[in-house]
């Protein structure tokens, strides 16, 4: 009887052990972290993988929605792309377009596409229709000083800056309904950030490639994520750095959660209630992942520098692609015409808007229309002498910038006249006056024979001092990537969608076809991240 009632009394005591530490581990597991051979478990509803721009908006648009949300980034900071990027904002936008005339070049444009024939506009065929009527309605009323704009002039900039046929003959076009997304929604989007309290600045400008003034500028990139990252984190957001995305979890046909690896190995098993956004950027940083793919550029040297951040390598397009997830566009990639020629830095030089900006090449020689697409700017050049080019401009642009840095570590160069410019960047000095002279006779007639550079706006090169930027082309924005509906759901090779995964930012493909229009991924990731947020939260 004894040894019975001691079995007993020691049984009891193991039983009340064991509630005690489950109920102590659940005490201090407010993460739903369980500790698991080998690593760590953790479950939240949202997933979101990339702390960039497009990442950031996700989590944030989650959190708004009531979602547990957490974020991890491989890099020891957040940013991804966008924090190194610059903060030019396409976006149909009254207020701040209403201040802005209408000149000649511009109203070319929009007689130009009165005349286009809609059957060379494929599925925006109807949005051209739309267009034709607002112009007319536009030229009828007399109020022709006001800056034209409208959501649907914005769509077919996109669809024409976006339609490439590349070396295999392959082309291709802006998916119709995701550019009216982005397009229809960027206002919305830029409002949402100046609720998180990022400043817009009050005047449009043509930011290089954007075709139009509707580009709205909040400083930098870095601006977005310094609203965002305490807008995420005040709703609740945990943000896990040195945390890298290794593989997406699938239970019967859906993406439930993530496999993750901590920068000292150590794995982590990240489940998602609800799904899991990937906006991991681009392969810009991949050399041989670009090399593989493209197909719109005679050379991709794997020495080509790059834009990018160094963390941009295509992680989200590859575990994708690993569950069946379909690529588009993959073989078309966007090269910055305007890059440092030695670090592929965006910043370090100075210009204006794209409609003041004049290039000329070492024989002191332009050589293209400088208000042109990137990838037409960029192949042009390509073309020149050690792909060097130098941005001209004088005090009018420079204005009150602290630029002696640039000076200093000579990214820019400085003289007081024309004359010794070109002597310092060692250049015929006749051939470099007679072509600065020459185009500024063309901003006094409004009209380029040379290259049919559209829109001047009323700049000359003319007020010392006077400065050259030396540039050269480099790997920008990788085009292609997953393939998403408007929900931003990952579409499969089945051309079904993939229940719990979505994606937003450069790790899509489809919106911009073959060439971004400059200003577009700024309203691509803002637009898409918010919606990429929103429908993993609510299970769309």
């Amino acid at each position: 009887m004894r040894k019975s009632t001691n079995k007993w009394l020691l049984c009891l005591v193991l039983a009340v052990v064991m509630v005690f530490a489950t109920a102590c581990g659940s005490n201090n597991n407010n993460n739903n972290n369980n500790e698991e051979p080998g690593g760590e478990a953790l479950t939240t509803d949202v997933l979101v993988i990339g702390g960039g721009g497009a990442g950031l908006a996700a989590a944030t648009s989650a959190a708004e929605n009531g979602a547990d949300v957490i974020l991890i980034e491989k890099a020891a900071f957040l940013g991804g792309n966008t924090v190194i990027a610059g903060g030019a904002f396409n976006s149909v936008n009254p207020d701040s377009q209403q201040k802005a005339e209408m000149n000649d070049a511009l109203m070319a444009d929009l007689e130009a596409i009165l005349e286009a024939k809609e059957s060379d506009f494929g599925d925006f065929q109807p949005t051209l229709v739309e267009l034709k009527s607002q112009i007319t309605e536009y030229l009828e009323t007399g109020d022709t000083d006001v800056l034209f704009d409208s959501v649907e002039l914005h769509m077919i900039h996109t669809y024409l800056g976006g339609q490439r046929t590349d070396l295999e003959g392959n082309s291709i076009t802006g998916d119709l309904e995701l550019v009216r997304v982005m397009c229809g929604n960027a206002l919305d989007a830029l409002k949402w950030l100046e609720g998180h309290g990022i400043e817009v600045r009050e005047n449009v400008s043509t930011v290089l490639g954007a075709l139009w003034p509707r580009t709205n500028s909040v400083g930098r990139g870095s601006s977005y994520i310094e609203v965002l990252e305490p807008a995420a984190k005040g709703l609740g957001v945990e943000i896990m750095l040195e945390t890298r995305g290794i593989e997406l979890i699938v239970e019967d046909g859906r993406v439930v959660g993530a496999k993750a690896e901590k920068a000292d190995g150590t794995e982590i098993i990240i489940n998602a209630n609800s799904g899991v956004v990937v906006a991991t950027g681009g392969y810009g940083e991949n050399p041989e992942m670009r090399a593989e793919y493209n197909t719109y550029w005679k050379e991709m040297p794997l020495e080509m520098p790059s834009t990018n951040s160094p963390n941009i390598t295509g992680d989200g397009i590859i575990m994708g692609k690993d569950i069946g997830a379909n690529l588009v566009g993959m073989g078309f990639l966007q090269l910055m015409p305007s890059s440092h020629p030695v670090t592929g830095s965006l910043f370090s030089g100075v210009w204006g808007s794209a409609e003041t900006q004049v290039f000329v090449n070492k024989d002191g020689k332009r050589f293209v229309n400088e208000y042109a697409e990137r990838d037409v700017l960029a192949s042009a050049a390509l073309e020149q002498e050690e792909g060097l080019f130098f941005i001209i401009t004088d005090q009018q642009i420079v204005g009150e910038r602290d630029i002696e840095q640039m000076l200093t570590n000579g990214d820019v160069v400085k003289a007081d006249t024309l004359e010794e410019l070109a002597e310092e960047l060692g250049i015929d000095v006749e051939a470099f006056l007679a072509e600065i002279e020459k185009y500024n006779s063309y901003v006094d007639n409004q009209k380029d024979p040379d290259f049919n550079k559209p829109n001047f706006g009323s700049y000359k090169v003319e007020v010392a001092p006077f400065y050259a930027t030396p540039r050269s082309p480099s790997v920008h924005h990788t085009m292609g990537g997953l393939q998403i509906d408007t929900t931003t759901r990952v579409i499969n090779v089945d051309g079904e969608a993939i229940p719990g995964l979505y994606a937003a930012g450069e790790v899509t493909g489809g919106i911009h076809a073959g060439n971004r229009l400059g200003g577009n991924a700024q309203a691509d990731i803002m637009v898409f991240g918010r919606i990429a947020g929103e429908s993993a939260a609510l299970k769309k």
